[in-house]
This record gives C-alpha cells, structure tokens and sequence, in this order.
C-alpha cells in the first residue's frame, strides 16, 4: 500500500491514553504524519508527546492553550495536513488504529469514508441499550431530515481526500462537536461520494467525555438550521 496519510487528533487531558495510541500509530508504514492539537491539557499529555516528538519527526504538536472546541482542532489540523489523505480520529481509544488500512483501501473508489457503528457488521461495546438507542435514533432523524446518504453522521472516525476535506471546511461553521455533522452534510450535499464501513467502537476506558447537554442542544440547533440548506 502505497498511500500515506496524516492522522489529526484532538485531545484534552489524554495522557493515559496517547501513551497508548501514539505507538501503535507510530508502527504503521502508512501513517507519515500524526497532528495531535491540543486545547490546554494539564494531565501531562503535552509532555508525552513533546518526548514522542523528539522520537519521531512524524508527530507534530499544535498548543492551543484552552478549550476551543474539536471541531476548531480538526480545521486547524486539516489546514497543516500535508498528505493526500487525512484520517481524523479520537485519542480515547474508542477508534481502532488497525482500521486504518482497511480505510485507505476503501477510499479509493470514494471521496469520504466513515467508520459507521450502524451498519451491519459494527460493534459498540460499553454502551447500555438508552445510550445506543439515542444516538441510533438522532443519528437516522439527522440522516433523514437532512437526505444524507450516511447512517452514522457523528462518526469521529473517518478517512478523507484531503483536496475536498480542505474546501468543505471553508463553509463549515461548526466549532464544536457538531463539526462531524456539518461536514458530512455539505460532503453529501456537493455530491462528493460518501462510503461507510463497520467498526468496532470501544467506550473510552480512561479519563472523562468530553460531550454534555449543551453539545445535544446545539446538534438540534443545527439541524434546524441545515434544513432549509438542504432544499438550495
């Protein structure tokens, strides 16, 4: 395989966490760039990849100082990408590093491919049947009020054409979580070819979620707001 990528990942207070990731990342011939941005983390995880990063040329640091958002670390890190193609990923381990090959073979008759836990073939392990049923449930009423041809639009996992990926966040308001949802949509929208692939989705283990009641407000917000796009 001859494709290379950049891999971007947001943290905050990952430490336990990137000192897991980083290495399996490290062995792949494939990834030839890791941008990790960081929004103020204060756990020690700036340290740990400051010592990867005198290790490995490929580990790039963006310093952010305090929380701006995930969606503002994936632009940020998407404008610094330098490979043809881009894999945006979580560092709480719920995203397996071995799914990256099967990605970038994916993508070669795609522009996007999202690593789906709603089609058949995923799994979601360390979910109770609410937290599964709720996001099932928004997941298909945003795919069907919005006509996007994806079953998982708030997958983080996903392997991108970096020429499209690069001028679809030029419209892409979205700062927070809702990035994942905006971008698919206009993705979908521009006629760009969208192929979802089954993942194996582990609930992080270690330290805390970043998502909270505001983040399902503002997803609802959005929806509201994409939906008039939808009929331009």
């Amino acid at each position: 395989m001859n494709k290379k990528v950049s891999v971007i990942i947001p943290t905050y207070n990952e430490k336990d966490n990137i000192l897991i990731l980083l290495p399996s990342l490290l062995q792949k011939s494939c990834v030839a760039q890791i941008i990790i941005v960081d929004d103020g983390s204060k756990d020690g995880t700036i340290e740990v990849i400051n010592d990867y990063m005198r290790k490995d040329s490929r580990v790039l640091l963006i310093e952010r100082g305090f929380k701006q958002g995930i969606g503002s670390a994936y632009k940020e890190g998407i404008k610094k990408a330098t490979c043809d193609f881009i894999i945006t990923m979580d560092a709480d381990l719920s995203h397996d590093p071995s799914d990256i090959e099967r990605f970038l073979k994916e993508i070669e008759d795609a522009d996007v491919v999202i690593g789906s836990r709603h089609v058949n073939g995923a799994q979601i392990i360390g979910w109770n049947v609410y937290r599964y049923l709720t996001h099932y449930i928004a997941n298909l009423f945003a795919k069907i009020l919005l006509n996007i041809n994806c079953s998982d639009v708030t997958s983080g996992y996903r392997a991108y054409k970096r020429n499209i990926i690069k001028s679809v966040i030029k419209i892409v308001k979205s700062e927070k979580f809702n990035f994942q949802l905006e971008t698919i949509f206009y993705i979908n929208k521009l006629n760009f070819k969208i192929k979802e692939v089954p993942i194996k989705f582990i609930n992080r283990r270690k330290g805390k979620s970043k998502f909270n009641i505001n983040e399902a407000i503002d997803f609802l917000k959005l929806l509201i707001y994409l939906f008039p796009i939808r009929f331009k």
